[in-house]
């Protein structure tokens, strides 16, 4: 399987949209947007799963660098995550970790 990074789509695009778009290349196993914490909404980029290499290479080819709506893709190979170092997290500053406040006591 080759795994694929799309940045500069529209950000009005659906997932059935990318898969319509790369099918013509290829098997799409998955399509992953990348969206906003706060408010859900796609932030333009994001990855895309394919069966084989050569449809994620002539994907590649056919779509890096075209313009969609106003606006330049990039389509290229993602980056593999090195395996067996987690990502360091700073704890001051990680919004996934909220420390437990003490509950106060009731009032009478």
């Amino acid at each position: 399987m080759a795994k694929l990074f799309i940045v500069g789509f529209p950000k009005e695009y659906q997932q059935i949209a990318l898969v319509e778009l790369f099918s013509i290349h290829g098997t799409v196993n998955t399509v992953t947007l990348v969206t906003d914490r706060e408010t859900g909404q796609p932030k333009g980029y994001g990855f895309i799963t394919m069966n084989d290499d050569a449809g994620a290479k002539r994907a590649i080819a056919a779509l890096d660098g075209t313009s969609m709506e106003g606006r330049t893709i990039s389509v290229r190979f993602a980056e593999e995550k090195p395996a067996g170092r987690p990502a360091t997290v700073n704890p001051r500053r990680d919004n996934r970790i909220s420390p437990q406040k003490p509950k106060r006591p009731r009032r009478k």
